[in-house]
């Protein structure tokens, strides 16, 4: 283990309105870009040769993050070596609105990637995208979605009044969005879906994240590569309800697991 330097110069980053959900920017873009910041910091201080992944991240979301102003980033290395905890807290006009706690991997390039215990695959049987049907979400509420392209499996449709609060949706972000980097592309495609509460519902209503869980099973794929994302409704109260999700790439593998809080309208 290694003691942290001095921690390292804040990130800045902004967005267009086009990246809104509803009136703020979406809340998974913001925790893609603070997971890029965790990892620049490990790599910057880590060892030369060390291959370094993004292993889990907890992120609050606290107050909306309005577009076309500087989000500035500030990663705090709390422990650095072959496991590291970083904690980084994003501020616009000096209000803290989102704080996230990143645990990161340090290995040598090419260790062994395999556990005892196998890695969930998709069925061999799996609808892939290109068989599955093109769902279009309402750019007037959500802007952001202009810069994905969604197909449909299973019989869950948002505001369709079904009977089970399920989604499932291949997801993939379109070469005009201008998204670079992977982890931005997982954030975003970890929260691209409308609650899935939606699934039971006939009328949007407003759902806020306030709390989203990464657990990342090795790198993120490719900007641009299809993935699946299987989000369920697990439970709810009077305060909040809570998604949890499965990620698996064309190939079926699960890239990621995500379980997030969304806010229940105030009555």
């Amino acid at each position: 283990m290694s003691t942290a330097p001095s921690p390292p110069a804040p990130t800045v980053h902004r967005w267009d309105p086009t990246w809104r959900s509803f009136a703020a920017v979406q809340g998974g873009v913001v925790v893609g870009a603070l997971l890029s910041s965790a990892l620049a910091c490990v790599q910057d201080h880590g060892r030369p040769g060390q291959e370094v992944r993004v292993r889990t991240a907890a992120t609050h979301l606290l107050a909306p993050v309005v577009p076309d102003a500087d989000l500035e980033g500030r990663s705090v290395p709390e422990r650095l070596g072959a496991t590291s905890s970083i904690r980084v807290e994003a501020r616009q006009a000096g209000v803290l609105c989102a704080v996230a706690q990143v645990l990161l991997s340090s290995s040598p390039a090419g260790a062994p990637a395999e556990g005892p215990v196998p890695v969930p695959e998709l069925p061999a049987d799996a609808v892939g995208p290109a068989a599955a049907e093109e769902l279009v979400l309402p750019v007037a509420y959500v802007p952001m979605s202009q810069h994905l392209d969604f197909r449909v499996v299973g019989t869950g449709r948002p505001l369709a009044g079904g009977s089970e609060p399920r989604l499932t949706v291949w997801c993939r972000v379109r070469p005009s969005a201008g998204v670079t980097d992977p982890l931005v592309a997982l954030g975003l495609v970890v929260d691209a879906l409308p609650p899935s509460l939606f699934a039971v519902r006939t009328e949007p209503v407003g759902l806020p994240t306030v709390e989203l869980t990464m657990h990342l099973v090795g790198p993120p794929p490719p900007v641009g590569a299809w993935v699946r994302v299987d989000q369920w409704t697990a439970w709810s109260d009077g305060w909040s309800c809570v998604d949890e999700a499965d990620l698996h790439d064309e190939q079926g593998r699960l890239v990621a697991t995500a379980r997030q809080s969304r806010r229940l309208p105030r009555g």
